[in-house]
């Protein structure tokens, strides 16, 4: 029996064994180099310990599996650095390569829930533009204040539960709400992060 091709999309640093992660983020890319790790130890430009194994594609781009070809999709807390258009074009990319009834679960931060903590008065109003992760962080590392733009991707386009349903289901997803780690996918708990699903929109559903 063939082994189910899993992707995890914008893996960052989570890259449990059973998958296949790709990310097209800087630090990523300067893993595949000798000596990388040694440097970046030094220079603390990125903090995180980037696998070697990870694939480096563009996400915004179309995908190099072939249409029908994928039995999974997980992607957390990526869908948001992309602007709306490029979204979409993201998880039509996903329909074309899951294989029929393939499973798909996208996580993103849930700006409902961040409006509803400004509404409640937890957020102060000076605050909430940061809180929403669409600005780069203030660096005391000169260097890195230097390459912000290059270690850090502010957040593009935000969604809720009922608006990212809507763009799935019109791909053609039949999608649904679920909760952390309720999921069709047998080893959900082995790459999805507890931390991530807090204020979060999760969206898991099939290609019909």
């Amino acid at each position: 029996m063939n082994q189910a091709v899993k992707l995890n999309l914008g893996c960052g640093a989570q890259t449990p064994d059973g998958w296949i992660h790709v990310d097209f983020a800087p630090g990523a890319r300067f893993a595949k180099f000798p000596f990388f790790r040694s440097i970046n130890k030094k220079l603390k430009l990125f903090d995180i310990n980037w696998n070697r194994k990870i694939i480096i594609h563009n996400l915004t781009k179309k995908f190099p599996w072939k249409e029908s070809s994928v039995d999974v999709i997980y992607s957390s807390h990526t869908l948001e650095h992309f602007t709306r258009e490029d979204g979409r074009r993201f998880l039509s990319e996903c329909y074309r390569v899951l294989r029929k009834d393939g499973i798909i679960r996208i996580v993103v931060p849930d700006l409902r829930s961040l409006v509803d903590e400004y509404l409640k008065n937890n957020i102060p109003a000076d605050q909430f533009v940061e809180n929403l992760g669409v600005l780069y962080e203030n660096r005391s590392n000169v260097l890195k204040k230097h390459m912000v733009k290059f270690i850090e991707f502010p957040h593009k386009c935000m969604y809720d539960s009922r608006r990212l349903i809507e763009i799935m289901r019109d791909i053609g997803f039949d999608v649904s709400c679920r909760a952390a780690f309720d999921s069709d996918i047998p080893d959900i708990r082995t790459i999805e992060l507890e931390e991530r699903t807090e204020n979060a929109v999760i969206a898991e559903g099939r290609k019909t």
